[in-house]
């Protein structure tokens, strides 16, 4: 296996990729969304419709591009390294120019807009938050094709005894039915359970997956954290101590902003990992997404369907995504 190091410092972040350059893995899933819609077959509709086509393996040539005519891409923040990868593989350019096409990528929501709006030409990203998904509901379909798979995952500092915790669990507390470790195994201490903005990627994972239009239990404002950052270190430095609680995504947690001292619970028992994700077994598991639509340049259309072919989601597994397929 041939093991490449990218670093990523864009969007204020540090770190290393690795970028794993494997076989080729197969794909098959094919499917088209739109915004706000109920499944109506393979046609591609507009309004509040999806058009979805049965799962088929897709080839496409690897694009061939200058810098120069490298797309306007924007995104989610746990999809940076991606995209900064994607650039160097585009174009054949440095880890510097690569970063200099994140300058103006702003995060999972206001990406969205800003594609609808004709200011960025391609997106990878998390699923946009319900509210934007009706404001987007005032412009042209977008083309939302899964590149990945990630997953909601539950931090705790690591001197806290509790390993696991069931999906009912999980919700009990950020409903506020649990309010106490010793509830679900563990000390007798008052669960400080933080949360994440309605806004936020993570948040629309929790609701999509866990919580659903639940009302969750009020939180004082700074058990609210505003950036993904925010949560992790809020856990890490919170009095030292072990009965905190936060969530983010796997991807982001694991290989982008790791903290020492923290650990990920399993949930239903299976730990959150590429193989449990990739596999299924672990239960809260998220797509997340190409997307396009009828203003995107040529260029970031051949894009989106190599990111679709075998090389291309080989491509994203080699970076250490978990793909579609």
């Amino acid at each position: 296996m041939k093991r490449k190091e990218i670093p990523f410092l864009a969007a204020g972040l540090a770190g290393t990729v690795l970028l794993n350059v494997l076989g080729a893995v197969p794909y098959g899933n094919n499917r088209v969304y739109m915004v706000q819609a109920a499944e109506q077959g393979a046609e591609q509709v507009s309004g509040e419709e999806i058009a979805a086509s049965e799962p088929v393996q897709r080839s496409a040539p690897k694009p061939q591009m200058s810098y120069e005519e490298y797309p306007r891409i924007d995104g989610s923040l746990a999809c940076v390294p991606l995209c900064e990868a994607l650039a160097m593989e585009m174009t054949g350019c440095t880890i510097a120019k690569a970063e200099e096409t994140m300058a103006d990528f702003t995060n999972t929501n206001p990406c969205y807009l800003l594609l609808a709006e004709g200011g960025t030409d391609i997106l990878l990203a998390y699923e946009p938050a319900e509210s934007t998904k009706e404001e987007l509901e005032s412009y042209e379909p977008l083309d939302m094709q899964p590149v990945g798979k990630d997953a909601l995952v539950f931090i705790v500092n690591e001197g806290n005894p509790v390993e696991s915790l069931t999906q009912q669990q999980a919700y009990d507390i950020y409903t506020g039915k649990i309010t106490n470790w010793s509830q679900v195994g563990g000390e007798d201490a008052q669960i400080k359970a933080f949360q994440r903005p309605e806004t936020s990627g993570s948040q629309t994972m929790m609701r999509k997956l866990l919580i659903g239009d639940a009302q969750m239990a009020e939180a004082e404002t700074e058990m609210i954290a505003v950036g993904m950052s925010d949560i992790i270190e809020a856990l890490e430095q919170y009095d030292n101590s072990a009965n905190a609680l936060g969530y983010s995504v796997y991807y982001y947690a694991s290989e982008m902003f790791r903290q020492p001292g923290l650990k990920f619970l399993q949930i239903d028992g299976v730990s959150p990992s590429n193989e449990t994700i990739k596999s299924g077994e672990y239960p809260l598991i998220n797509e997340f997404y190409c997307v396009t639509n009828q203003q995107s340049s040529p260029k970031a259309l051949e894009i989106k369907e190599w990111l679709l072919s075998e090389e291309g989601q080989d491509f994203v597994e080699g970076c250490g995504y978990v793909p579609a397929i």
